[in-house]
């Protein structure tokens, strides 16, 4: 069995012996690192890190059951609330009813969450290029131009800054 299976099987556990304690605890590290590589200043990741649990805590004791394995809702709700905290919206909501994947492979669900993530902090117009070529449409350099109204050399000089911004930030 492969680790993220022998995860999926853990957290499954966890969470039908109603070990919620156990189970927030296991994600706490993974929670607080992605959190803080997202944020510049120690207080706001400490801020959103306690929303993050807090929320899956709140979400936890409703008896909440989710599509998806436990490890993606997580990294969902780190999206959701950086999201909240980047816009200035109170860090503190429901979660939708279904969490769902969007039909893609679970492992791309979190590559996409930490890309979303870089690119919001990019912002403008080379983020919308970027998010057309790599995260959700993955159109060509020529559609992308069409769509946006730009030109083509337009868009190659946003997908140029974008991987370098990107190339700067990614962290495995």
């Amino acid at each position: 069995m492969d680790t993220k299976a022998q995860t999926d099987a853990e957290d499954r556990r966890l969470l039908e012996g109603g070990e919620h304690d156990r189970l927030l605890a296991k994600y706490f590290p993974v929670v607080k690192a992605r959190v803080a590589a997202r944020l510049r200043h120690e207080a706001d990741a400490q801020d959103v890190t306690q929303m993050v649990m807090l929320r899956l805590l709140t979400e936890l004791r409703r008896g909440r059951t989710y599509a998806v394995p436990y490890r993606v809702v997580v990294h969902k709700v780190i999206g959701w609330t950086l999201r909240e905290h980047w816009s200035g919206q109170p860090l503190m909501g429901e979660l939708p009813e279904h969490v769902t994947d969007g039909g893609k492979p679970f492992d791309d669900v979190e590559f996409g969450a930490d890309l979303e993530a870089l690119l919001e902090e990019l912002g403008g117009r080379t983020a919308e290029v970027c998010r057309l070529r790599y995260l959700h449409q993955g159109l060509a350099p020529e559609q992308i131009a069409e769509r946006l109204g730009m030109t083509r050399n337009a868009v190659d000089q946003a997908l140029w800054r974008g991987r370098g911004f990107l190339g700067e930030r990614w962290v495995r």
